[in-house]
């Protein structure tokens, strides 16, 4: 006579465990590309996000987007090299920008209160972007006759592209 041979019995993984390991997954995920994120968009020489923001600081994002990558490139080293000034005059931004909120919350509202807040940020703005303008024409100036008429149709084809005809 044979012994029945007993054979193992399949659990299935509870449909909770599984749902607990997805979540799981994506939170660790999400950790890592938080932390890539920062590595590689927070380089010392600037990743392409500082670069992008240091051109609308300067207020020179559609004028840039028109010059070679290299011009590009030449125009914001030249503006931002001083990355330390430009930090604070970012934070002295932040702050009107505060103040500005607290003279809107304040009951009565205090016009005066509120105006100069928009003067210290208008102040700010102005000399970012006279530094940004000044390293644009200076690029300009360095650039061939052929080299700036082509920045020139760039920067028309950008604006007829986006509706500005």
């Amino acid at each position: 006579m044979s012994m029945p041979v007993d054979t193992p019995v399949k659990r299935r993984t509870p449909r909770g465990v599984k749902i607990v390991l997805g979540l799981s997954l994506a939170l660790n995920l999400l950790v890592l590309g938080a932390i890539g994120g920062a590595f590689l968009g927070g380089r010392p020489e600037g990743g392409m996000r500082d670069r992008a923001d240091t051109l609308r600081l300067l207020g020179l994002a559609p004028l840039a987007f028109a010059l070679e990558r290299d011009d590009r490139a030449a125009v914001v080293q030249a503006a931002g090299a001083d990355r330390e000034m430009m930090r604070g005059q970012r934070r002295q931004f932040v702050e009107a920008a505060r103040g500005f909120a607290q003279s809107v919350r304040g009951d009565p509202f205090d016009r005066a209160a509120a105006a100069a807040a928009l003067a210290g940020q208008r102040g700010v703005v102005l000399d970012l972007q006279d530094r940004g303008s000044g390293a644009l024409l200076d690029r300009l100036a360095t650039m061939s006759p052929a080299a700036r008429a082509a920045f020139a149709d760039n920067l028309l084809q950008m604006l007829n592209r986006r509706g500005h005809r």
